[in-house]
């Protein structure tokens, strides 16, 4: 896989845009923030922070 140029990520975005992507749409819509509370919850901690391996397969 090729290195992203400088322009590259602009580029799309720029692309994107000009054909309507919808999910610059749905992002200006959709309330995010009030999802975070649910995903926080459900947030499968980092193995750094697990007391114990229990029951999982090494």
């Amino acid at each position: 896989m090729a290195q992203m140029g400088f322009f590259d990520l602009s580029d799309r975005y720029a692309s994107l845009d000009a054909k309507k992507d919808p999910l610059v749409e749905i992002d200006a819509v959709v309330p995010w923030e009030e999802f975070r509370p649910a995903l926080e919850r459900v947030w499968r901690k980092p193995d750094a922070e697990r007391k114990s391996r229990a029951g999982r397969k090494p």
